[in-house]
């Protein structure tokens, strides 16, 4: 056991006889090797055959894995697994979900919480990202992290709060009390993937922290300290998304920084807006205003009012009004309404600006 999580299989496999079935199933496990499942099929029966033949499945070599009728325990709960992942190759994911119940059910019966918890981490992130019930993932979420035991590897744990973090984000809108939550279970997470070793959930878990608390209401000054803790967790975000290798994370994370440097309560407001300019421009120039016009003018719409804010009023007005061609295009009333009111303060910023001079 010792040599298996040493990552030294050969060696863990060595130590185990070869006259037994369960021997030599367990070396197959560990080692594989030509035509041994087909000789393990041929000379085993009940679970151990079950267990068989579901490794033959996860192996390529059937196409099916077996049912988990006359299984009990953490066999049905392997069982139940594989033929999840069978389901969701094929995209039906509602069943995928019920397979994953009954082995989360099995695994439960057989005193197994940790494998009862991975395969309600697999069931919450179906139901969030595939079926999109964040209601019914959040639930699963929050079960699986109730049974966990205090022993059990802190990743397990880690995923089950991310998991749970966003289902909750989900139906949280701009609820002070469910968004709160949404942050302890985020930082709790952050505890245990760092960006050193896990920098792609370590750049969502900071992705999703920033927009709690941006959507998050504001009360009081204290309040507002969120929205710089914000600006922190974007930044640390794009440290690891690029354009280049996470793109559309890339740019959702950017649109989020700018914004945010908008409303940033500094006394470097004049250098945030120049740089919120300058991130809007980065991610127009990956977008294509063919492929989302209304995307691009959202953009375009959000430049120039940081443009307006600093006094490049020039630059902002012919932002604004390409923005609003293409929302009139769209029959997008709501947005040409916003437009308008920005224009209309941009004009008094200038009538204010000339009477200054």
């Amino acid at each position: 056991m010792a040599l298996a999580l040493d990552d030294n299989p050969e060696g863990a496999a060595a130590c185990i006889g070869t006259e037994a079935v369960i021997d030599r199933y367990n070396r197959a496990v560990l080692i594989g090797g030509d035509g041994v499942w087909e000789a393990l099929a041929d000379e085993t029966t009940g679970e151990l055959r079950a267990l068989v033949d579901t490794a033959r499945f996860s192996v390529g070599l059937v196409d099916l894995p077996p049912s988990t009728e006359g299984t009990t325990g953490d066999v049905a709960a392997v069982i139940g697994s594989a033929r999840a992942s069978a389901a969701m190759e094929i995209g039906d994911f509602d069943r995928a979900v019920a397979e994953l119940a009954s082995a989360a059910t099995a695994a439960d019966e057989a005193g197994s919480p940790i494998l009862a918890g991975s395969l309600r981490l697999t069931r919450a992130e179906l139901m969030r990202e595939q079926l999109d019930d964040p209601a019914a993932a959040a639930r699963e979420a929050d079960l699986a992290v109730q049974r966990l035991p205090l022993t059990a590897p802190r990743e397990l744990r880690g995923e089950l709060q991310v998991t749970r973090a966003l289902a909750r984000q989900q139906l949280a809108g701009t609820d002070r009390g469910a968004l709160l939550a949404v942050v302890a279970d985020l930082n709790e997470a952050t505890k245990v993937f760092r960006e050193d070793t896990y920098p792609e959930m370590f750049a969502t878990i900071n992705q999703h922290l920033a927009l709690a608390y941006l959507v998050m209401p504001m009360s009081s000054e204290g309040d507002r300290i969120r929205v710089g803790v914000a600006v922190n967790s974007l930044r640390a975000a794009l440290r690891v998304f690029t354009a280049e290798t996470h793109p559309v994370a890339w740019a959702s994370t950017q649109l989020n920084l700018a914004n945010a440097l908008q409303y940033l309560p500094s006394v470097h407001q004049e250098a945030n807006l120049d740089e919120a300019v300058q991130l809007y421009e980065e991610v127009l120039q990956y977008r294509d205003p063919m492929k989302d016009p209304l995307g691009y003018a959202r953009i375009l719409a959000n430049q120039g009012n940081a443009l307006g804010h600093l006094g490049v009023f020039g630059d902002a007005r012919e932002r604004l009004d390409a923005a609003r061609a293409i929302f009139v295009t769209h029959d997008d009333g709501e947005a040409v309404a916003g437009v308008d009111e920005v224009l209309e303060s941009l004009t008094t910023a200038e009538t204010l600006a000339e009477g200054g001079r």
